[in-house]
C-alpha cells in the first residue's frame, strides 16, 4: 500500500506543481508561500482516497486526477489558517508558512520583532485564501479530464456546502472548546467537532471519487453515501490516532511539535478522559501542567504517564479500532478488486501509523 501511496504523491506533486494557477500571484514570496505547502510533499492520503474509491467503482483513475489534486490543495489552504490559530511553528519538518512569512518580513524589510510576526500572519491567511480559489479552479479542470459537466459542478457546490461549512464550523469549535474549559466541554461534542474537523473532507474525497467513477451527481445514491459513511469514520480514527501522537508520537517521525494541544488548552478526547478516570490529587497534577507554553521532556513524559495509567491512551486507541473496524466492515461489502484491498490498507494504516 504505501508503494501505492508512494505512486499516487509522485502523480498528485506533478499535477500541483505544473498548474499554472499560481503563476499570476503578485508579490513574488506571496506566490511561493501559496505553492509552499502544496509542494512541501506529505502522506497525499486523501488525494489516494479519492482516487482508489473511483478505482473501486470501476472508474478511470485519469478523470479524477484534477479533482485529486484539488482536495490535496484545499487539506492546504486549511493548514496554513490551522497553523495560525494554533501558533505552531513547525509544519512537515519545517517551518509554518506565517513563521517562513515573518522570516521574510524581518530579512528583506528590516521589520522589528512585533510587526513582522503581524506580517506573516496577514500574509499566510491571504496565501490560505488563494489556496482555496485554487482549489476550485483545480476541481472544475475536471471537466477538461473527461468528467461531465453535471458531475463537475455538483462536484464543487458540495465542496463548499458539505466541507467548506462543516470543516470551518469544526474548526470554529476546536478554537471555541478552550475557552469554555475542559470542564464545561462533553466528549460527544469533541467528536462532532472531530466529524465536522476532518470527517467532512475525508468524506467528500470518497464521495468524489464515488461520483466521478459511476457518472453520477446524486450524492444520496446508495453506494456513493456508503463511500462517505466508510471515509467519514476512517477519518474519526484518524483523527483519534492524531491526538493520540500529538502526546505519543515522535517528533521526527511525527513531524510537528509534541505537546502542542497542551499549551493551547484543547479539551482532546484523551485529555477529557483522563480527567474524568483520574484521582484528584492525580487530576490536580494533570491540570498544573495544561496550558504551559513549553514542555520539557520530563513534563511529557509525567503526562504520558498520567494518561496511560488512567486508562484513557487505551481508551483513545480503542475508540479508534472501532471506528476503523466499522469502515473496514463497510468496504467488506463491495466487489473486491486491488483498489478495495488498497483502502482497507489504507484503513489500517490511518490507525497504527506514526507520522
Amino acid at each position: 500500500m504505501l508503494n501505492e501511496l508512494s505512486n499516487v504523491a509522485a502523480l498528485i506533486d506533478a499535477e500541483i506543481g505544473n498548474d499554472d494557477f499560481p503563476a499570476a500571484v503578485k508579490p513574488e514570496y506571496l506566490r511561493l508561500a501559496v505553492k509552499d505547502y502544496p509542494c512541501r510533499g506529505g502522506k497525499r492520503l486523501r488525494p489516494a482516497l479519492l482516487l482508489w474509491s473511483c478505482g473501486l467503482v470501476d472508474g478511470e483513475l485519469d478523470r479524477a486526477i484534477p479533482a485529486a489534486a484539488a482536495v490535496e490543495i484545499y487539506h492546504n489552504w486549511t493548514l496554513v489558517h490551522d497553523d495560525i490559530i494554533d501558533n505552531d511553528i513547525v509544519r512537515r519538518g519545517a517551518p509554518t508558512a506565517h513563521i517562513q512569512l515573518a522570516g521574510h518580513a524581518a530579512e528583506y524589510f528590516g521589520t522589528e520583532a512585533v510587526a513582522a510576526d503581524k506580517f506573516g500572519r496577514d500574509f499566510a491567511i491571504l496565501a490560505g485564501d488563494i489556496q482555496q480559489g485554487w482549489a476550485i479552479n483545480m476541481l472544475l479542470k475536471s471537466a477538461e479530464r473527461g468528467v461531465p459537466a453535471p458531475v463537475t459542478l455538483a462536484l464543487c457546490r458540495r465542496m463548499q456546502e458539505l466541507v467548506n461549512r462543516e470543516l470551518i464550523s469544526g474548526e470554529a469549535l476546536d478554537v471555541e472548546f478552550p475557552l469554555r474549559g475542559w470542564r464545561n466541554v462533553s466528549s460527544d461534542e469533541v467528536m462532532r467537532m472531530l466529524y465536522l474537523k476532518t470527517g467532512a473532507l475525508l468524506r467528500f474525497c470518497a464521495e468524489a471519487g464515488a461520483a466521478i467513477g459511476t457518472g453520477s451527481h446524486d450524492f444520496s445514491e446508495q453506494v456513493i453515501t456508503s463511500l462517505g459513511e466508510f471515509a467519514s469514520s476512517a477519518g474519526i480514527a484518524f483523527q483519534l490516532r492524531d491526538d493520540w501522537l500529538g502526546i505519543f508520537g515522535d517528533f521526527v517521525k511525527f513531524g510537528k511539535c509534541i505537546g502542542a494541544d497542551l499549551t493551547e488548552a484543547k479539551p482532546t478526547i484523551m485529555l477529557l478522559k483522563t480527567f474524568e478516570l483520574l484521582g484528584e490529587p492525580e487530576r490536580k497534577k494533570l491540570e498544573s501542567l495544561i496550558g504551559l507554553p513549553e514542555y520539557t521532556v520530563d513534563q511529557i513524559e509525567t503526562i504520558q504517564k498520567l494518561m496511560r495509567d488512567s486508562g484513557a491512551e487505551k481508551y483513545v486507541l480503542d475508540k479508534s479500532a472501532e471506528l476503523s473496524a466499522k469502515a473496514r466492515s463497510i468496504l467488506l461489502c463491495f466487489d473486491d478488486n486491488r483498489y478495495r484491498q488498497l483502502l482497507l490498507d489504507l484503513n489500517a494504516y490511518l490507525v497504527s501509523r506514526e507520522m
